[in-house]
């Protein structure tokens, strides 16, 4: 009886060793690897950030925006980003846009240029910025250095200063102006500006 207790007792011993061996195997290989890592945090840094990155990106485009296979607007623009950050989606026009619209006879009513343009897809809310021209059908120019163009709601607006420009005549917003999207009834805030009068 007390040899099968050895015997038990000289093979568990020998388990023990060999797994002993094993685990310690396994532990000095993960310090070796820990210590053999080394990272660079310039490295790191470098290294393009995946949550940022551009759904959609092109060069020299023409986007089509339509409306029952009627075309309403054309944009044309150096630089083209589509992101989608989180739950909001946007589309960023960073080298400037050039936005053509048409009636629906397909005739142009007016254009709208910027050095640089975003659009919130779910608001359907442009943000045009840095030299801004809007031009209509009937030739009346606006120049600002901010608009806000909502297509839902079909209305132009801005808090900046903004020039209008209809032949002779000159009217200016020191505090900005609000409009339908086609300049018909401009309403401008903090007016000043030369407008001939008939004798």
């Amino acid at each position: 009886m007390k040899r099968q207790q050895l015997v038990l007792l000289n093979k568990f011993m020998e388990l023990y060793r060999k797994s002993y061996s094993l685990r310690s195997i396994i532990i000095l290989s993960g310090i070796v690897m820990l210590l053999s890592c080394k990272n660079d945090i310039k490295q790191v840094e470098a290294l393009p950030d995946e949550t940022n990155q551009p759904e959609m990106l092109g060069y020299e485009l023409e986007l089509v925006y339509s409306d029952s296979a009627r075309i309403k607007y054309r944009v044309l623009t150096p630089e083209y980003v589509k992101t989608a950050e989180g739950v909001e989606k946007y589309e960023e026009f960073p080298k400037g846009i050039h936005v053509i619209s048409y009636d629906e006879d397909g005739k142009v009513i007016g254009s709208i240029k910027a050095k640089y343009a975003k659009k919130l897809d779910e608001a359907m809310l442009w943000d045009a910025r840095n030299q801004v021209e809007v031009i209509n059908a009937e030739g009346k120019k606006l120049e600002t250095e901010q608009l806000f163009w909502d297509m839902k709601e079909e209305t132009i607006y801005s808090n900046r200063y903004t020039k209008l420009t209809s032949g002779n005549q000159i009217l200016e917003g020191n505090t900005g102006f609000t409009s339908d999207q086609n300049l018909n009834h401009p309403v401008f805030f903090g007016i000043t500006g030369q407008v001939e009068v008939d004798k």
